[in-house]
């Protein structure tokens, strides 16, 4: 069980712990007399007082010191817990639309340098908005944290798969071209038609997918994405819509541009 960060039970018992060892520690200097080492003259009990005020001093210092640290280690522990916790949808786990957009601008800033492409699918789940009116929202997010589990399956490791949004879904598939990314998106509109998921056994995904360009921004990049993903919504659904043989077509990153 992983232990409760900041716990009173725990600091109390760190502090025991610490008090105990400073007893212990000045009963052996007094069982052993390992202060009466100090002098053997009239002032030996002058000297032998201020050397257990100095022991207690550096005992009381250690001790704070390791207080100190098993806090700082907490608070440590803690703010990657936030971090975590504020990067992260509730329903799925999957990152959220913040954490999205940060990793986003990380990929546009490594594309532009390393001059090669990565691409994006922006996922709807169709008539989702159905599976909430007939059967009720706890039902629509059992669907929900179904078809994420199948996305996060498919995706490779380096891919990232966000919720972006009530049922709209992006991955974002670094060093891919549109080619690779169209094939992704189709494996994954497959998987799901032939996919049992709860309360509603069966339903289809609407994909718009997009491929960096030389000019793009994540604003710019998204926007084509949701175009082709309205785009398959408006051809029937169940489909995948990106830019591979569209008249309009963008010249993309090249390794040797």
């Amino acid at each position: 069980m992983k232990p409760r960060l900041f716990s009173l039970r725990q600091i109390l018992l760190d502090l025991a712990i610490l008090l105990l060892a400073n007893l212990l520690l000045l009963w052996l200097a007094q069982r052993y007399q390992l202060l009466s080492a100090l002098g053997t003259g009239p002032d030996d009990g002058n000297a032998q007082t201020m050397a257990l005020a100095l022991l207690l001093c550096v005992n009381l210092a250690v001790s704070l010191a390791l207080f100190a640290y098993r806090r700082a280690r907490e608070s440590h522990a803690m703010l990657q817990e936030l971090n975590t916790i504020a990067g992260q949808d509730a329903v799925t786990g999957l990152a959220n639309r913040r954490q999205a957009n940060t990793i986003l601008e990380r990929e546009t800033e490594r594309s532009y340098r390393t001059r090669r492409p990565f691409s994006v699918l922006l996922l709807d789940i169709d008539h989702f908005k159905d599976v909430n009116d007939n059967y009720g929202h706890l039902a629509g997010d059992q669907v929900l944290a179904a078809f994420s589990q199948l996305l996060q399956k498919r995706a490779r490791q380096l891919d990232t798969v966000a919720r972006w949004g009530g049922d709209e879904f992006l991955v974002i598939c670094p060093e891919t071209e549109q080619s690779g990314a169209l094939a992704l998106a189709d494996d994954i509109r497959q998987r799901l038609a032939q996919t049992e998921l709860p309360v509603v056994k069966r339903l289809t995904t609407s994909i718009g997918v997009a491929t960096q360009t030389l000019d793009d921004m994540p604003e710019t990049l998204l926007h084509r994405a949701d175009m082709y993903l309205y785009a398959a919504k408006n051809a029937g659904r169940n489909r995948v819509v990106g830019e591979a043989g569209s008249a309009n077509r963008e010249r993309r990153l090249a390794p040797d541009e």
